[in-house]
């Protein structure tokens, strides 16, 4: 399958906080899960890759187009699904569509339509009545119609029952099945079991480990992975628990 995003040597500097170098090439049709504490660097990479902090260093190719030079042309290719909603929370998602729609090349009003019934969206409601989990599923209808190659999510089955969540990630299924490539940074680990094809692992701005699902399901990798993510602990100090697997790992 053909890549649809290179991460190239991405980083950014805070005062307090630095993303180091990351480099990583996700393919279209697979879903990517990206996992790490609070304060790892997730919202950070993704603001970059989406679009919304262009200062950093390196480049993002998203359908062979660079970000850097291109944003613009990146935009009509990429989808953003956050918490942070970015359309009018004062007016309906049938609104929204007829509104923000006109700015993307391949948006489809009648594919919107079908993604709205599908998700059981209210049309008439105004987004700022939706709860969290709605929201995220108007957004789903929304890149759905935007008919993007590649979709970013940040933490999107946070707000939904167990039963919805099982739902949803066979949804997700479905678009990968189309040929969408999907990245999706969550908390919930459980979620990327059976769906995810490849990990990756920041830990203090560093990508610790990038590297299919399978190969991941390994128990020491998986008691890595758990014990960072449940207890909090700094993955070098879990890494030199393991000794000699350290390099398999890593």
């Amino acid at each position: 399958m053909a890549a649809v995003l290179e991460c190239v040597g991405v980083e950014k500097q805070y005062k307090d906080f630095a993303l180091k170098p990351v480099n990583f090439v996700l393919e279209a049709g697979y879903l990517t899960g990206l996992i790490g504490i609070n304060g790892a660097g997730k919202t950070t990479l993704l603001n970059i890759l989406s679009g919304l902090d262009r200062k950093f260093s390196g480049d993002v190719i998203i359908g062979g187009i660079s970000l850097k030079r291109n944003p613009s042309a990146v935009k009509q290719r990429v989808s953003l699904v956050s918490e942070r909603i970015t359309f009018f929370l004062d007016k309906t998602p049938l609104e929204n569509g007829q509104i923000l729609g006109k700015y993307f090349d391949n948006w489809s009003m009648e594919e919107f339509y079908v993604w709205m019934d599908r998700l059981e969206i209210p049309k008439g409601k105004q987004i700022y009545q939706f709860s969290k989990g709605m929201k995220m599923k108007f957004q789903l209808c929304f890149a759905m119609a935007h008919r993007t190659e590649f979709i970013l999510m940040d933490e999107p089955t946070a707000g939904f029952d167990p039963v919805f969540r099982r739902d949803f990630l066979r949804i997700l299924q479905d678009i990968m099945e189309k040929g969408t490539g999907i990245l999706m940074s969550t908390h919930i680990t459980g979620d990327l079991d059976n769906i995810a094809d490849y990990i990756l692992l920041l830990d203090h701005g560093e990508l610790k480990i990038n590297d299919t699902r399978e190969a991941l399901e390994d128990k020491v990798k998986r008691e890595i992975i758990q014990g960072y993510m449940e207890k909090r602990l700094h993955i070098g100090e879990l890494l030199k628990r393991n000794g000699d697997r350290k390099n398999d790992i890593l």
